[in-house]
């Protein structure tokens, strides 16, 4: 019993200091790393974000599965030279507080619509949407077509990808997906996803934060290694196919608003993306591209999945097009 015993002490001490060092740690970000934008409270909750500009539309960011308003760092201040533009944290990511409730698109919908209410934030509303988030972005315009009156997509997850793309790589997805849900939380508790980080290995974000300008590096490798970071991340893997399906149904019974509609495709293959499976999505991007007579489909050549981060000023572009084509329509 002993060769089993000894190795699975060590084990379980090497988890014990890895989940105490993972709490100093964070608590120790929190004080070093003080957010950028305000904290609002709602229903009980801290809520983060950041606003920059004036008039009107107001542009409004939303990043993908595990990402924050940092993301946005190289696009927010250039648009905020001709109109107000709103960053935030979802529930459980950057200075947001967690939320036990499910990580729906019909969630996020609901939950941005309450930071808006609290913020003051009137419409209309040009959305922006990345990878996971464009689920959300499109069934907010489905919800309330009244108060959007544009749309730029960033290289978006669509609702028949499943479908539409080889059945190894779905599997492969699906099973990552699971392995997701399962691991993360574990790792992010005992010190492991923070390791990771620290050494910018994260396999589902390898090379992300090569990305970010030197200045801020350190920040989004401690956002990214929040406790709760790993907890919301499981929950929104574990939720990407039902929130396919709200977005499926909708549009099944609700037509798409006839706005301005930007769709943006990254041009080359990134992480578990091979050419095949990156030339399916780029086919699903020009249907979304399609879903408004005044939709533009662009592919970004250079650039992989985080357009925003590899070739910002395509997005600035594709945000600066979006608004100018809503003052026309609206001049008298």
């Amino acid at each position: 019993m002993l060769w089993l015993v000894a190795p699975l002490g060590v084990l379980m001490g090497v988890v014990g200091f890895g989940a105490i060092y993972q709490a100093l740690a964070t608590s120790r970000d929190r004080r070093r790393f003080l957010p950028t934008g305000k904290l609002i409270e709602i229903n009980g909750k801290n809520w983060h974000y950041h606003m920059m500009g004036k008039g009107h539309p107001t542009v409004i960011v939303d990043s993908g599965t595990g990402g924050t308003h940092l993301d946005w760092q190289l696009v927010q201040p250039e648009v905020a030279k001709f109109t107000s533009i709103l960053t935030y944290d979802r529930a459980g990511y950057g200075w947001s507080d967690a939320s036990s409730a499910p990580r729906t698109a019909e969630q996020a919908v609901n939950e941005l619509r309450q930071l808006l209410k609290a913020t003051e934030i009137e419409p209309p509303y040009v959305l922006v949407g990345m990878s996971s988030s464009g689920l959300s972005t499109r069934l907010f315009a489905y919800h309330y077509p009244e108060e959007v009156v544009g749309m730029v997509l960033v290289d978006v997850a669509h609702e028949r990808m499943y479908e539409e793309t080889p059945t190894e790589w779905v599997e492969l997805n699906k099973r990552l997906e699971g392995l997701l849900t399962q691991v993360v939380p574990i790792i992010g508790r005992i010190g492991l996803l923070r390791l990771l980080v620290t050494l910018d290995s994260l396999p589902m974000a390898a090379g992300l934060f090569q990305k970010f300008p030197p200045s801020m590096r350190s920040l989004a490798k401690a956002l990214y290694s929040q406790t709760q970071f790993g907890q919301t991340f499981a929950q929104e893997s574990a939720a990407v196919s039902l929130s396919m399906n709200q977005v499926e149904q909708i549009r099944q019974i609700k037509p798409f608003p006839e706005i301005p509609l930007i769709v943006l495709s990254a041009g080359k293959p990134d992480f578990d993306i091979t050419q095949e499976v990156l030339e399916k999505l780029q086919k699903l991007h020009a249907d979304l591209a399609n879903q408004s007579s005044q939709g533009i489909y662009i592919i970004a050549h250079d650039s992989g999945h985080a357009i925003q981060l590899d070739k910002p000023e395509l997005v600035i572009d594709a945000i600066r097009q979006v608004v100018e084509k809503v003052h026309c329509s609206s001049a008298p």
